[in-house]
């Protein structure tokens, strides 16, 4: 348990740093692709091949994740993303704006092998029980390396200019690969993925696409599809965030949009840790965590197909989470004063932290051979709600305002979590009323 645990803090390290890295090169490579093309629109086309990157990787990635050592796919994404930002900063003038697509490539890719991979190698170096705590751990690190990159990278540029932030991000995610390597000499001593035997296709191997979907239960593809709206309302707060700041503060658009980012990036760390406590409180008094623990023998696997009551330790909490941060992230659209906007978009991040650690506790569930290919299925939705959600509300934003398109947008995922919430209560209901009638 200590092994497995200092093993997790170094995953959860590399995870910040590369964190912080990932959300640097997020502003500093906005920036420099606009100073370098004078074009917004070519800004935008960057942004768009990372995302689709992202989007492209996602069940490649679940199927590599399931495959191979996960640690070292994880050190491969940061060798590569390293490499090209070098590449970038050494390249002839005239070569930079095809490297910067190449990296855009590289950058979107590598983020999401590396997130399919971590999140689906935790259960395997935790266990089952502690996957709520593992997951707050990841999602307090994680939150705290996005204040530092968010504070950070308007500061690194101006001060020491985009070649050396550009290496001083690169150096991030070398960091990253070196706090990996303690974990991949111990992977490499024991089982690869692979091995675990789990529900075969039709010919005897692992299910297709559709077959991953028949396997798991139809609560996980629900979720899926509520955190898939879910990003496609984030998409509308990310692009309605400046507009709105130059509308309400043309004064200081920066400051204010710094402050609604703190704050935000602030709720998902208090989420994070209270999740964390209140799953090791759990533990110590034998009571477990978000998980619920172990499942009773005779009640189903871990993919909850047969036992819809048991495992409704997470989907409620991920719901309502969900509706909460959906409501919170409009409100914050309404013009509140400073004082009152604060604590708001501190709830919102709140909200949005504890939702992403229910949701990816229960996709965590399934069997491990099902598991990786499962997130990569998962990645490919949000990075496709996401990027929707990018080019439609960029496009609304051109006609109306930033709260009827945000209102709009987190509109759609508090409908899909509503559902999902009342659908899901009504068939918990329907499985603890069956008993009872069977008796009578």
């Amino acid at each position: 348990m200590d092994q497995s645990w200092r093993e997790l803090r170094l995953v959860a390290a590399a995870h910040a740093v590369s964190t912080f890295g990932s959300f640097l090169n997020l502003v500093a490579l906005g920036l420099f692709v606009l100073h370098l093309t004078g074009s917004p629109m070519r800004t935008g086309v960057f942004l768009a091949v990372r995302l689709a990157a992202g989007f492209v990787t996602g069940p490649v990635a679940g199927r590599l994740a399931g495959r191979y050592r996960r640690p070292h796919l994880m050190i491969g994404a940061d060798l590569c993303s390293a490499g090209m930002l070098v590449l970038l900063v050494a390249a002839p003038v005239g070569a930079r704006p095809v490297v910067l697509y190449g990296l855009a490539v590289v950058l979107g890719a590598g983020q999401t092998l590396w997130g399919v991979a971590m999140r689906s190698h935790l259960p395997t170096l935790v266990g089952p029980e502690q996957r709520t705590r593992a997951n707050g751990l990841v999602v307090t690190v994680r939150s705290v390396a996005m204040l530092l990159g968010f504070a950070s990278a308007g500061v690194l540029v101006g001060w020491l200019g985009y070649h050396v932030a550009f290496l001083l991000d690169a150096a991030t995610y070398l960091t990253s690969a070196l706090l990996l390597l303690p974990v991949a000499r111990r992977t490499a001593a024991g089982t690869p993925p692979a091995a675990g035997a789990g529900p075969a296709g039709p010919g005897g191997g692992h299910p297709g696409r559709l077959g991953l979907l028949r396997v798991v239960a139809p609560v996980v593809l629900a979720m899926i599809a509520v955190r898939a709206a879910d990003a496609f309302g984030s998409a509308s707060h990310n692009v309605g965030l400046p507009v709105y700041a130059t509308l309400v503060r043309p004064d200081a658009p920066a400051t204010f949009a710094a402050t609604f980012t703190t704050a935000w990036a602030a709720g998902s760390l208090v989420a994070g840790r209270w999740a964390a406590r209140r799953a090791g409180r759990g533990d110590r008094t034998g009571r477990g965590g978000t998980d619920g623990g172990p499942a009773p023998a005779g009640r189903g696997g871990t993919d909850g197909g047969p036992a819809p009551a048991r495992q409704g330790g997470t989907e409620l909490p991920f719901a309502v989470a969900t509706c909460l941060m959906s409501v919170c992230f409009v409100l914050a659209f309404t013009g509140l004063p400073l004082w009152l906007l604060a604590p708001v978009t501190l709830a919102a991040g709140a909200a949005d932290g504890y939702a992403e650690i229910t949701y990816t506790t229960r996709l965590q569930a399934v069997d491990d051979d099902l598991r990786a290919r499962l997130f990569g299925f998962a990645s490919a939705a949000q990075n496709a709600g996401f990027g929707l959600g990018m080019i439609i509300c960029a496009g609304l934003l051109e006609r109306f305002t930033p709260l009827t398109v945000v209102g709009a947008a987190h509109g759609l995922a508090l409908a899909a979590a509503l559902t999902f919430l009342l659908v899901h209560v009504r068939l918990r209901a329907a499985a603890r009323r069956q008993p009872a009638e069977v008796t009578l």
